[in-house]
C-alpha cells in the first residue's frame, strides 16, 4: 500500500486476495485516457460499506478512483 488508508479501508483491502488486488488496480477507468488503465494507489476510504480507492492514472497522471462493492 502507498499513501493514506483509513483503518477500516486498510482492513478491508487486506482481506482481498493479492491476485484480486492486482486485477482491481489494473482495471480503472480514466476519463482523460478514455480507457481502462492502472491506478497508482494513494488513498482508500470506506463510504456506505463501499471501498473507494483513489490515486493517479499510471498513463497520464490524472486523478482516478476505483469502487469496490461491499462484501455481502
Amino acid at each position: 500500500m502507498t499513501g493514506q488508508f483509513i483503518p477500516a479501508a486498510a482492513r478491508r483491502w487486506k482481506r482481498i486476495p493479492q491476485e484480486a488486488q492486482g486485477k482491481i488496480l489494473a482495471n480503472v477507468w480514466c476519463g482523460n485516457c478514455r480507457d481502462s488503465v492502472q491506478i497508482v494507489l494513494e488513498t482508500a476510504e470506506i463510504e456506505s460499506k463501499v471501498l473507494i480507492l483513489k490515486g493517479k492514472c499510471k498513463t497520464c497522471g490524472k486523478d482516478v478512483c476505483r469502487v469496490v462493492e461491499p462484501e455481502n
